[in-house]
């Protein structure tokens, strides 16, 4: 709160106090020591703000001509910041019988030693050559962090008027801060200030208080998901035990046998939404499988335990209906108080069946009328199912999907905390390649999303936008003059889901700003080098169909060899950013369904991507990934311990590859940036080409930019990690084939 002090009445008529009271002032906290704008102008530190709304102006000193900004000095208070200190003055006014111009000011000392002021001594100002002293007031001592605040009056007998103008300086140690009034027409006087206004100095304090306030949320955030973390683990146990309690009653009850294994998990994982925010789940897993055949013909309680062949009721297999009646029990006795009316909850319900093939059609009774184009992840991949009581049930894929729909329903109709929820059902069908009972599981992962927020408010207090796209590459981006005859595929994967797959499931965590990379790299290829907006595949949160639909699959063409085709392109550009994982050796992209446990069905392969990329009759290929194939950072789960040998293309001689890490190292994030470092510093390069073009002769090479990308001591990646990680952790880009290395990369 700014207060005056009384004034002094025996002074009043001969002086007026400047400085009146010391008093702390939070809105200007200690600021950078570089304030000056990057272009500077007559007023380099000046500026002002409405008072009304308490809204600075803002004024771009990039263009050429900034127009000086006129603000009523009456009502608008000005600024002025220097590197010790700043001085806010307002309330202008003349005192016309006195021959007074009267101000308010308050000065803060930010930093260097206490000293003096007076005002007869450190406010001036200039009018048509002369120089006009405040009247004096008594010497105020002004501390480092205090702010003294007062009225100044300056005998001055002349008016600002018509095209008259004045500097008022106003000196705090070795500060001098410096502000412009003009006159106005009309026939009254009427100051005004020119100011040309860089809020630098404000934007940088603010961004420090903001970090300083994100990181003490995140701190926040992280004590409040471990605690949820303990709370989930307690949950768990308790799960367990109520299903070993269970399970055995079933099996002294003759239902169930040891040939069926039923298990439940339950997890904290974090997920992004739509919008981008990070919202934290719990996830509660079941898993049913019948482990062998021995008992498939078994009769228990009029059931089979697991599916007889071409059935899909829940009554027809003891093993499903018995663990959807634990399922509701346990739903309501532990899971009920974290699923309040409207909550929003996903259930996955996967149905799989073995490889046994059928000879005929299998009667369809009906029972959820007629299907059509139902949506269904088969084995991962995105797909639809139709099924009618005229053609019946002809493959494992339409079997599958039908054993979750009864599931579906029974959860609908007996599972009391589902009926006040907002629900979203997924259907999942996973096709083994081998016959057997095993193959023939059951899961159920029922996700309450944002489960935590009543019971631990801190982890909705702050919700990272991974989206948000405003660092410094993002911006003032390289415009080339030459187009390109080329086409590009971009891809970039965030949204990671907990994946399912014959193996079990995987939980596999977010690449939180990889579709951030993918955006600005598409920004970067249309306006740095020259690529048509129509020649560019894009695609966030892609899964194994989109890799399909964009580099063919079984030996059908897919959209990219059909669009270089269309458009004769000679160059492809080829960006990922995401996961990667070896499998058998081999690194494969994920689709953001993908389980790195079942890579050779759900993910893909890069070495196929190559042989795609170097079959297109095209002169070159430029691959560019930010993924890492160590298996850090991926799952809990399906941690990977074997090593990745990078695939060599064939046609050597058309690629250029450039890799974000080696084998065994991991990818690490750029987060003030919300990019991969990579990327951010590849960007970095393709912006700065006054220091990635080593030789300034107006290109910038492969060789040049791996020089840039790699280099340890100012630029690279390697430096930039261990400015941002420490010195344990490393990174080291990798330019994989070099035959090209010498060509162009942009022309400027």
């Amino acid at each position: 709160m700014k207060n005056k002090c009384k004034k002094n009445s025996s002074v009043m008529t001969a002086m007026c106090c400047a400085i009146m009271l010391v008093c702390n002032v939070d809105a200007y906290a200690q600021k950078s020591s570089s304030v000056n704008p990057v272009k500077t102008s007559i007023l380099p530190n000046v500026g002002w703000r409405d008072v009304k709304s308490d809204m600075e102006k803002p004024f771009d000193v990039n263009d050429p001509n900034w127009p000086q900004l006129d603000t009523n000095v009456r009502v608008n208070d000005l600024i002025s910041v220097c590197p010790n200190s700043f001085c806010v003055v307002s309330n202008f006014g003349r005192k016309s019988n006195r021959g007074m111009m009267t101000f308010v000011l308050e000065v803060k000392l930010q930093k260097g030693s206490s000293l003096l002021f007076n005002a007869d001594k450190n406010v001036r100002l200039t009018l048509d050559g002369a120089t006009y002293k405040a009247l004096p007031s008594s010497k105020m001592n002004l501390i480092p962090g205090k702010s003294l605040k007062g009225e100044v009056n300056i005998p001055i007998r002349k008016s600002l008027k018509g095209r008259r103008t004045a500097t008022l300086l106003i000196q705090v140690g070795d500060d001098l801060h410096r502000f412009e009034l003009a006159g106005s027409g009309g026939g009254r006087t009427q100051e005004l200030a020119l100011v040309p206004y860089n809020p630098t100095w404000m934007a940088s304090e603010k961004k420090k208080n903001e970090n300083l306030e994100t990181q003490q949320r995140v701190e926040e955030v992280k004590k409040a998901v471990k605690k949820a973390e303990d709370v989930t683990k307690d949950i768990k146990d308790d799960l367990k035990e109520m299903l070993a309690t269970a399970i055995a009653l079933l099996r002294a009850n003759n239902q169930l046998t040891e040939n069926t294994k039923v298990d439940v998990n339950a997890e904290v994982m974090p997920e992004v939404r739509k919008d981008g925010a990070v919202e934290y789940n719990m996830k509660v897993r079941y898993d049913v499988q019948v482990v062998s055949d021995y008992v498939k013909k078994m009769n228990i309680s009029q059931a089979t335990e697991d599916w007889p062949a071409g059935k899909y009721r829940l009554k027809d297999s003891q093993a499903a209906l018995q663990t959807a009646g634990i399922i509701k029990t346990t739903v309501e006795s532990k899971l009920e108080e974290y699923i309040a009316p409207g909550t929003k909850v996903t259930v996955k319900i996967i149905g799989g069946t073995d490889a046994a093939p059928f000879r005929n059609a299998v009667a369809y009774d009906g029972s959820f009328g007629e299907i059509k184009d139902a949506e269904c992840f088969v084995n991962g991949a995105y797909s639809y199912v139709s099924v009618n009581k005229e053609k019946g049930i002809s493959s494992n894929e339409q079997l599958a999907y039908l054993r979750t729909l009864d599931i579906k329903d029974f959860m609908m109709a007996h599972v009391g905390p589902f009926r006040a929820a907002d629900m979203r059902y997924e259907h999942f069908a996973e096709i083994a390649k081998e016959v057997g009972a095993q193959y023939r599981r059951v899961a159920v992962e029922i996700t309450i999303h944002n489960a935590f927020q009543k019971k631990y408010p801190e982890i909705a207090s702050y919700q990272e936008n991974v989206y948000d796209r405003k660092s410094d590459v993002d911006i003032n981006i390289p415009v080339a003059q030459v187009k390109s005859n080329a086409v590009a595929v971009i891809i970039g994967n965030t949204d990671y889901q907990v994946a399912t797959g014959k193996q079990g499931t995987t939980k596999v965590g977010p690449v939180k700003y990889a579709v951030n990379d993918a955006k600005t790299m598409r920004d970067y290829l249309i306006k740095t080098l020259g690529v048509e907006e129509n020649n560019i595949l894009f695609k966030a949160n892609a899964d194994k169909k989109d890799f399909d639909d964009i580099f063919g699959v079984d030996g059908q063409e897919g959209k990219l060899a059909q669009m270089v085709a269309a458009t004769g392109a000679k160059e492809v550009y080829f960006f990922y950013s995401g996961h990667g994982y070896p499998f058998m050796g081999q690194p494969y992209l994920l689709g953001v369904r993908s389980n790195p446990k079942s890579c050779k069905e759900q993910a893909t392969s890069l070495q196929s991507i190559y042989k795609v990329l170097g079959a297109l009759p095209v002169d070159k290929v430029n691959v560019i990934t930010d993924a890492c194939f160590s298996g850090q950072e991926i799952t809990m789960e399906a941690s990977a311990t074997e090593f990745v040998r990078r695939p060599k293309p064939d046609k050597l001689a058309k690629f250029v590859i450039l890799s974000a890490a080696k084998e065994d190292q991991y990818a690490n994030w750029y987060k003030d940036k919300k990019h991969g470092l990579f990327s951010y510093v590849l960007f970095k390069a393709m912006q700065n080409k006054a220091q990635s073009d080593l030789n300034g002769d107006g290109t910038l090479t492969f060789d040049e930019l791996y020089k840039y990308l790699s280099d340890e001591q100012a630029t690279g990646v390697p430096y930039l990690v261990k400015e941002l990680e420490g010195e344990q952790v490393h990174q080291n880009p990798v330019l994989q084939v070099s035959a090209r290395a010498k060509d162009t990369f942009i022309k400027y």
